[in-house]
Formats: structure tokens, sequence, C-alpha cells
């Protein structure tokens, strides 16, 4: 019983705080990495779409790159997927908590900083090969004005967003001159979508 009311207050927690995050409170994210992978990226599930990420960008995009930036690299989970293909990779997360672990997990050619992706932006003078945004264009309340940070940051740029997006997402992805495929997994569906600036 005390381990189903744990989880329960758990999970309206979590609920809580993403709620929060979307109605533009920058703290919400922040509280989330008070407990560890919020998102259970650990799970298989997840493990299946952080590798075919890394797989779709190898051939679909280049093998390797001189710079990457991972907007919303939260605790570094993808981040060490994506290292390989990147001479160097820089991990930007609006999570204090979420930056310390994946620091803590000492990937060789990866940096992080706390920001989101209107600070660095705002802040960043340099431009990268490839930038991702895995799984966080829906939760920002402007994606028309997200994906131009992300063009200005990127001369490639990523995205992927589940199932559950797709009617909030799609509707702006296909005014755009984008390329996507699908990853499927046992209960879930991924779309990726990248572009190149002209």
């Amino acid at each position: 019983m005390a381990a189903q009311l744990k989880n329960l207050v758990r999970k309206y927690w979590l609920r809580w705080n993403v709620q929060r995050a979307r109605a533009g409170d920058p703290a919400a994210m922040s509280r989330l990495y008070l407990v560890g992978d919020p998102w259970h990226l650990n799970s298989p599930a997840e493990r299946l779409r952080l590798e075919e990420t890394a797989r779709f960008i190898r051939e679909n995009i280049s093998s390797h790159f001189s710079s990457m930036l991972e907007i919303g690299c939260g605790e570094g989970l993808q981040t060490e997927y994506l290292a390989s293909l990147t001479d160097r990779i820089v991990g930007v997360d609006p999570s204090s908590h979420a930056i310390k672990r994946a620091s803590a997990k000492n990937i060789s050619n990866a940096s992080f900083a706390v920001g989101d992706l209107d600070s660095y932006a705002d802040s960043c003078k340099e431009q990268f090969d490839v930038v991702t945004a895995c799984e966080i264009l829906y939760y920002l309340p402007d994606v028309k004005q997200a994906c131009a940070k992300l063009s200005a940051l990127g001369r490639t740029c990523l995205v992927t967003y589940y199932q559950g997006a797709f009617e909030q997402l799609d509707e702006h992805f296909n005014r755009m001159n984008v390329s996507s495929e699908f990853i499927n997994g046992p209960d879930c569906k991924w779309k990726i979508v990248y572009w190149t600036r002209p």
C-alpha cells in the first residue's frame, strides 16, 4: 500500500511539474530532476529511441561532425549515444540537477551548461554542425520561434517527438521543408524530423 501511494504521489508530482513547465514556469523542469530519470529514459523503449536517433543521424545526415549541440540534454543519457558522432558535443538543460548528473558521466568530448533554448540562442555566437532538440518542442509555447532559434544555432537541425504530439507538431512541420522518419517501438511511435539551413 505504501509503495502504491508513493508511486501515485510521484506521478501526480511529475504531471503537475510538466503542466507548470508547459505554462512557462522555468523552475518546473529543474524540480522534475529532483528525482532521478523522471522521463524513464533508461527504459527499453526509450533506449530504443535513443539508439535509433543516433543511427538515423549516422545513416541519413553524416557519420561524423566537428560540433553538436543538444538542447534539452537532461541527465546526458542521449548524449552518450550522440557523443560518438562528433568531435565535441555541448549539452544544455534548464535543470542544474540534470546537468550535474550529466557531467558526472564524464563523457570525454562533452560539456554541459544550465540553460534553455532561448537563453542559449541569445548568448551563443557559435554555429554547430548539428543541433538536436529531442522530445522538447511540445513543452515550448512557440514552435515556430523555437525552430528559428534552432536554425540560427546549427547548419542541420533535428527534433524528435512522440506520437502523442503528432497532431500538435505535424501541423507546423508540414509547412516547412523537412525530411522525416518514424521510430516504431513496442508501445510507442516517434517521429524524427530534420532540416538543413539553406
